[in-house]
């Protein structure tokens, strides 16, 4: 889920600490009925086989691209004065927390790189 913007792991906090916090789920990355660019990419690349890890992987690749546009570095980051460029191996680097028992990382790397793209 995302936390004021920030991605975090729920299983980790309790409900009672976020009061007034702006608390965002899967659920709320689609706007007016309308999939984001992100989900629709999922679809696009059938990045979401069984669905298990699906909302966290959204979450995750959500938080992840504002940490980009946001130009934070991560371990993989070759130059931290220069723009990141988001290669296979950031976004792989960026996305290792989310666990997936389908294997279908390369599915998730090509959505997130597309949506990257249009966004």
């Amino acid at each position: 889920m995302l936390l004021d913007g920030r991605r975090v792991k729920s299983c980790l906090l309790l409900a009672v600490t976020l009061d007034g916090r702006e608390v965002r789920t899967v659920e709320g990355l689609s706007t007016a009925g309308d999939l984001s660019p992100l989900q629709a990419a999922f679809i696009a690349h059938d990045a979401f086989q069984c669905g298990y890890c699906t909302p966290g992987q959204l979450c995750s690749a959500q938080g992840m691209l504002a940490e980009v546009a946001g130009g934070w570095p991560s371990a993989v980051t070759a130059d931290l004065t220069a723009p990141v460029e988001l290669t296979d191996a950031e976004i792989r680097e960026r996305m290792s927390g989310n666990l997936c028992r389908c294997a279908a990382y390369p599915n998730i790397v090509a959505a997130v790189r597309e949506a990257a793209a249009s966004g």
